[in-house]
């Protein structure tokens, strides 16, 4: 006879509360094992917001050893090969979104030797709607992939609309409600056993203001009525301000946290070195100024011709370069004039679809580039990693690279 609903609806949460304690008990003795250990001196001490772990190289590291630390950032659609799950409950679930997170980070500790470290820390973050969602702009939820926003219904493309947008409510605007849910749900599984992150907004202030202002006409704007964009773009990076305000009063905490940009739509394919200088760098450094630090400066675009201008900015710590920019533009731009770069390879070209030949090469180009423009300290990264063949071979082909970027690094150091 099968169980009443409720019965078994109880049930069931009863197993995951136990996977949860099995994986956080797992999670918390790899935390505290030698192997954790070996790749936290990897980095500088750094608190990642994100569920996608980013860290700082150790300063000079690259220029004074040749220390190279290397990460894998795997989507969540790879991930549900692992463990199915429907993702439009895992991003509204405390329970469920913690298992996934465990399941997550103590199968990529175990099974890739990059120098990804686990941390007693669990960090929420809601995806990229999250921060446009704040706006009033719609999202949905599906159940094999991450949460999107409704590109075609932006909320503020006129003065007038400008006007009539209501200030961010740090309770019940847009993803606040399912945030505070998952923040105090996680707390109240895991108790004193890990710090439970209230999410963070990470979108940089160009990309929130082109999607509540519509991506295409904002870029009409920016040539036709600069003087809007400006408007918006100092809406946005004022709520951002007042969004950390309220958040350090809810978590009891007097001080601003470094601030990260996240900022695809950064992208000089779309905009010029001077849509970039007028426009987004002064919000960018008055953020800059407000937190004190930016701790990742990130763009999957091309950011060759701009890169430049981001670090005479003076407050970016950790410096992305993607696998769509040019990577010896970047860095002759430079020329060593920043603490740290994240160099992220393509996924497709230098990893899922790559030979094991041209892994080498890549990586060795990336190193002996670092070299000629005078990198203090660097990391090597490969991200956007999704479903290409099977789990197995995909997983098999991720740890062929890390093996690759090792052998390629350790024969650096002798040169």
């Amino acid at each position: 006879m099968p169980a009443e609903p409720g019965k078994q609806k109880a049930n069931e949460m009863n197993q995951i509360l136990e996977d949860i304690q099995r994986l956080s008990d797992e999670y918390l003795r790899l935390t505290a094992g030698p192997e954790n250990r070996h790749r936290l001196a990897c980095w500088e001490p750094e608190v990642c917001a994100r569920d996608q772990w980013h860290g700082r190289s150790r300063e000079g590291a690259f220029k004074n050893e040749s220390s190279i630390p290397i990460t894998i950032d795997i989507q969540h659609p790879l991930w549900l090969e692992r463990f199915p799950q429907d993702l439009s409950h895992t991003f509204t679930d405390p329970a469920a979104y913690l298992l996934f997170y465990l399941q997550k980070r103590v199968t990529q500790f175990k099974e890739i030797p990059d120098d990804t470290p686990l941390e007693p820390i669990i960090p929420l973050w809601l995806h990229t709607p999250f921060e446009m969602s704040l706006f009033g702009m719609p999202f949905h939820y599906y159940p094999d992939k991450d949460p999107l926003m409704d590109s075609n219904s932006p909320v503020c493309g006129s003065f007038e609309e400008l006007d009539r947008l209501d200030a961010i409510d740090f309770y019940k605007s847009g993803m606040m409600p399912v945030a505070h849910k998952i923040y105090n749900g996680i707390k109240e599984i895991v108790g004193k056993s890990f710090t439970v992150l209230f999410p963070e907004w990470t979108r940089g202030p160009f990309g929130v203001a082109m999607h509540i202002g519509g991506y295409n006409d904002m870029l009409l704007k920016m040539a036709e009525d600069p003087d809007f964009v400006h408007a918006l773009m100092r809406r946005v990076t004022n709520e951002r301000k007042n969004y950390f305000k309220a958040r350090a009063q809810f978590i009891g905490e007097t001080n601003i946290p470094p601030g990260s940009l996240f900022n695809d739509e950064v992208d000089t394919g779309v905009i010029g070195p001077m849509h970039y200088r007028n426009f987004i760098k002064p919000y960018e450094m008055e953020l800059g100024i407000f937190h004190g630090r930016i701790s990742y400066w990130h763009s999957c675009g091309n950011t060759g011709s701009i890169v430049k201008d981001v670090a005479k900015m003076d407050y970016v710590d950790v410096l992305d370069i993607s696998g769509y920019t040019d990577t010896e533009k970047a860095l002759s731009s430079l020329n060593g004039n920043i603490s740290r770069l994240d160099i992220r390879l393509h996924p497709l070209r230098d990893l899922q679809d790559a030979s094991l030949a041209w892994m080498e090469d890549r990586v060795r180009r990336v190193v002996t580039l670092c070299r000629k423009y005078n990198v203090p300290s660097v990391s090597l990264r490969v991200s956007g990693l999704n479903p290409w063949e099977t789990a197995e071979k995909d997983f098999n082909k991720i740890r062929q690279w890390v093996s690759i970027a090792r052998k390629v690094i350790f024969q650096n150091k002798d040169q």
